[in-house]
Order: C-alpha cells, then structure tokens, then sequence
C-alpha cells in the first residue's frame, strides 16, 4: 500500500512491485529489499521519464516557434506592401483611367519611373502624383528629357562621339544609334559604352547599340523635302549635312516644313542632319492683283507686271 500526502489530504493505493508508479511529477519503482529490479524495468522508467519531463519546456519550444513564425510573417507581409510590384500597383491606381498613356518601371535604385510618351503627359502625370500625395520615390520620365540628359553625360565623357539618338520605343530595352561610317570603337568598347548607359538608365535592362549609316540619315531627309514639295538646297560639311529650306513660303508650307522637321529629329536627331529656314519676302504681297488667264498683276495705275515670259 502506498500513502500519497497532498494539500489537505492523503491518498493511499494498493501499487504493483517492479512497475512504475507516477507519483505527482515522479515516476518511481518499488521493489523488496531482497529482490533483485526487474531488468527490462529502467530501461522502461527511462523511456517513461522521457516522455514526462516538465511540460513548460515543451512550452518555451512552443512559444518560441510562435514568435518565429510571427516574425516571419511580419517581415513578408512588410516585403509584399513595399514590394516594386506592389507600389507599381499603387502608383497604376493613381494614373486612374490614364494609366494606358503609361508605363510604370520598378528601377534598380528603389525608384519607380513613370514613363510618358510626350511632354503634355510628361506634365499631367508630375502634376497627378503631386496632387495624390505618393509617398514614395518616383519620377516620371519621357523620351526627350532622357536624350537630353545622356547627351550632356556623353558630351562629358564621349566628346567625339558619333551618335544620332538614343530611342525608347521599349523602356525597359532602349536603343543607341551610332554612326556606322563615323565610328571608330570597337566591340568590346562598344560593349563597355552599353553598360555605362545602362548604369544611367535604373529602369533598363539593357541597353542596345545598333550602327546607322549615314547615307540612309541624309537619303530620308532629302527625299522627305522633296515629298512635301518643298524647296532646298543641299550643303555637305565636316560631320553632317545640312538642308536649307528657302523661298516665299506661305503660312501652310512653313508649318508642313516644321512638322516633317520635327518628324525628322524623332527619328534620326539633329546631330548629323540639320535643317534651316531662309524665308524671302514675296516683295508682291498686298499690293498686286492677278487678273485673267494669263497670270499678269496689276502693280498699279497703268502698270502691269508680267511673272512669266509673253
């Protein structure tokens, strides 16, 4: 018979010899004096201890393991709200309707940038995310601000450069046109050139360089002129060419000029083909009347002015 004392109590049982026996918090073995333990009995008392060791150090591997996975997923959910994807996310939200005019690129400076594709975008998209209150670094970029910006860098470290534009049909992957005829690197400078622009640009992935020639930048701007029937004369110079555009020009043929010029310069830049204006006074303008079949104008009173041989 065994007698257990507890608060306020004792218990007594009637226990087997060689068994083990839990006794509050203990695991105990009962043997006679004169008899030896049983063999297999520690092994089992062992075993059984093992299984019964104090319960709040399973706790703190508990508790531990909780704080961990805590930690963890603070740390994820933090990542996935300040993740490129999701401030993509926020600032496509902000472009509203709008977005579609965009295209919003993660930089490998923790920047976002907001591409645009002409100067009135440029400008809605700065003042939209003004007004927005985005709290995050972002700048809005646009194919003309970027010429221009690695066009002062090359002018720095690549004076003799021979360039024509740098285009960003795909931001992520702009494209270098260099001269062929003028260019003197070679592949592995070239390739060094392509790393450095691409340093510039946090938003590409790459940067390719592709060799123009220069037969093909003066043959597009000749045959233009001649399409919009406009009058030139041509002037061939050191490193480039340049197209005057002269005459009495109207008001129609001037704007048609400027705009296949500023077509031009999207294309090929201004660097190798230039154009100029030279405009001449139509020195009949206000005061000739053209009367008559045969072209002839009257200056004034009893004078008459013949453009075209009789």
């Amino acid at each position: 018979i065994l007698h257990e004392l507890k608060e306020g109590n004792s218990e007594s049982r009637s226990v087997q010899l060689n068994t083990p026996i839990q006794v509050g918090e203990l695991l105990i073995l009962i043997r006679p004096e004169s008899e030896p333990w049983v063999p297999e009995q520690p092994e089992k008392l062992e075993t059984s201890a093992k299984k019964n060791e104090p319960r709040f150090k399973n706790g703190i591997v508990a508790a531990l393991a909780g704080f961990f996975i805590l930690g963890i997923g603070t740390v994820g959910t933090l990542w996935i709200l300040n993740s490129p994807q999701r401030q993509a996310a926020e600032l496509d939200s902000l472009l509203g309707q709008e977005k579609e005019r965009f295209q919003v690129l993660p930089g490998r400076d923790k920047m976002l940038y907001v591409a645009a594709q002409n100067e009135r975008d440029t400008l809605w998209a700065r003042q939209v995310l003004a007004r927005g209150d985005y709290d995050k670094n972002a700048r809005v970029i646009n194919e003309n601000e970027e010429n221009k910006r690695i066009s002062t860098w090359l002018d720095t470290y690549y004076p003799q450069l021979a360039y024509y534009r740098l285009h960003f049909d795909e931001p992520r992957k702009p494209v270098f046109w260099l001269s062929r005829q003028r260019n003197t690197m070679s592949k592995k400078e070239l390739e060094v050139l392509s790393q450095k622009l691409r340093a510039l640009m946090p938003y590409a992935d790459s940067v390719n360089i592709t060799l123009m020639d220069d037969v093909t930048a003066a043959g597009q701007a000749e045959a233009g002129l001649k399409q919009q029937a406009l009058p030139y004369s041509r002037r061939n110079h050191k490193g480039g060419v340049t197209f005057v555009i002269q005459g009495a020009l109207d008001d129609v043929e001037i704007l048609r000029a400027r705009q296949f010029v500023d077509s031009y310069y999207r294309t090929w830049g201004g660097r190798y083909v230039q154009f100029a204006i030279e405009l001449k006074d139509d020195w009949l303008k206000g005061r000739s009347f053209q009367y008559g079949a045969e072209g002839y104008i009257k200056m004034s009173p009893g004078h008459w002015y013949f453009p075209s041989p009789l």
